[in-house]
């Protein structure tokens, strides 16, 4: 076991939780990473035992955010653990902090709000301070304890610094201790508890880490001295940093949004470790309730009762048939940001199955409140009606809207990752960029700059650029790449 990340040579450790651990694990093991602390399900599927070592970056699942995960550790692994991800998954929306978790860094007092003071940072990035008693152009060293991810979020920051390791946190000026909530076993806890007496009356917090379960004392003490010697040495040289600028990088965190498509890469990973139906990454994440009917149908498929693919199918088609049986079907609209919308509900038309595999859906959504159609610039009237179609394959949805009497008000083209379907919703994400048409006019795009903004920063996968300027050139006539300026 290494002390605080020291070794960078070996093989990256990687700790994976949630609805895509059987497959991330199996990946990540054919790309030369370690997997620890497995669980017992992986453990089993696996058919062999991993190291408890404490992990350089763990994978986990979003909580309440559908179809994305978290990549949190030390910079250098989850730089390692993106390179070997994304080229596989390639269907993904991608954000990134561009300052880590309990980074220390200095930056400058911008604006005072009340208690608070509004702190400039490396990166373009804003802080919040709370209880910050500094005036407007002064200096201040924070670590930042909750980072700033996406446009327009603040971090939030502390003048109580802190360093990491494999084990535990040291906090100077804070001389509390805390034990992670997975820590359980009260002889362990209160072993812990002890080992930090010694730094609190010194003045320094010590939060152990869920690792701390699984390591020796000695190795426990070790670390603690080894961030101790960092944190005074961090704090020794505050001065000689500029403003801004950072002094120590903490936990880089990624958090990686899977397009339906990347998750069928997933089930067929999945697929080489443990009897995995079509659609199974999908279902699970979208809906926890048809998690019995994925868990029932892959019992038969290792029976060999049902085919994998028939048996996924026939799931996604029994959804299809709870969602015609409702008045109003709920519609997840979700923006590239996370930001979700619910969509006026509609009730189902028509449902068509293509040989190929695609499914045609048709939807009728009725107005009852006054406004403008986005895009189009056009009232839009109480009784108006929404004629909408989308394909389970396609990463467009149209809109066709339309007056109470029928006349075509106009056309909306979304575009957007292909549809999820379960027994409640549909789900997708929105991707900015959009067409619309007026009855007598042309097709426009709109929201352009704001979607070249997200490819040009690799927020927005080139895969996915490279499929809707496919799908809108085949359905559409367009050519999206003489409209606008993507690099391909």
């Amino acid at each position: 076991m290494s002390i605080a990340n020291i070794d960078e040579d070996r093989s990256i450790r990687v700790r994976v939780r949630g609805v895509f651990a059987t497959a991330l694990t199996k990946l990540l093991l054919d790309e030369g990473f370690t997997i620890v602390q497995a669980s017992r399900v992986i453990k089993d599927r696996f058919k062999t035992s991993f190291s408890i070592e404490a992990a350089d970056v763990t994978i986990k699942d979003v909580e309440d955010t559908p179809s994305t995960i978290m990549v949190i550790g030390y910079p250098h692994a989850v730089e390692s653990i993106l390179k070997a991800l994304l080229p596989k998954i390639r269907y993904y929306i991608l954000w990134r902090s561009k300052l880590g978790l309990y980074s220390i860094v200095k930056g400058k007092v911008i604006e005072k709000r009340d208690n608070e003071c509004v702190v400039d940072l490396p990166y373009g990035v804003q802080g919040i301070l709370r209880n910050c008693t500094n005036d407007v152009g002064e200096e201040v060293v924070v670590s930042i304890i909750r980072t700033a991810v996406k446009d327009n979020e603040y971090a939030m920051l502390s003048e109580k610094l802190r360093v990491i390791g494999d084990y535990a946190m040291l906090i100077h000026g804070d001389n509390r201790v805390s034990v992670s909530e997975h820590i359980r076993d009260s002889s362990k806890i209160s072993m812990l508890l002890m080992l930090a007496q010694k730094y609190q009356r010194e003045g320094y917090g010590v939060h152990w880490r869920s690792s701390a379960r699984y390591a020796s004392i000695d190795l426990l003490n070790k670390e603690l001295g080894f961030l101790k010697e960092k944190l005074d040495n961090i704090i020794k040289k505050l001065d000689e940093y500029p403003s801004p600028s950072v002094i120590y990088e903490g936990e880089q965190l990624a958090f990686i949004t899977l397009a339906r498509p990347a998750k069928e890469v997933l089930d067929s990973i999945r697929a080489q470790v443990s009897p995995t139906i079509y659609g199974h990454h999908m279902f699970k994440s979208i809906n926890k309730e048809l998690s019995h009917y994925v868990d029932f149908l892959e019992y038969l498929v290792s029976k060999k009762r049902v085919d994998p693919e028939n048996g996924g199918k026939g799931l996604l088609e029994f959804c299809i048939d709870q969602l015609r049986g409702q008045d109003r079907v709920e519609i997840v609209h979700i923006k590239p940001d996370g930001t979700r919308l619910r969509l006026t509900p509609g009730a189902i038309e028509s449902v068509e199955y293509s040989s190929n595999g695609n499914i045609r859906i048709t939807m009728r959504r009725v107005f009852r409140k006054q406004g403008i159609y986005d895009g189009l610039n056009v009232p839009k009237e109480p009784g108006d009606y929404d004629i909408m179609t989308l394909e389970y394959n396609s990463w467009i949805i149209i809109h066709r809207y339309h007056s109470r009497d029928g006349r075509l008000k106009g056309m909306y083209i979304n575009i957007n990752t292909p549809p999820e379907i379960s027994s409640s919703s549909i789900m997708y994400y929105d991707l900015l960029l959009d067409i619309v048409k007026k009855p007598e006019g042309d097709y426009e795009l709109i929201d352009v700059n704001e979607f070249l903004g997200l490819v040009r920063r690799g927020i927005i996968s080139k895969d996915i650029v490279l499929r809707i300027v496919s799908e809108v050139k085949e359905k559409i006539g367009l050519d999206l790449k003489s409209r606008i300026n993507i690099a391909m």
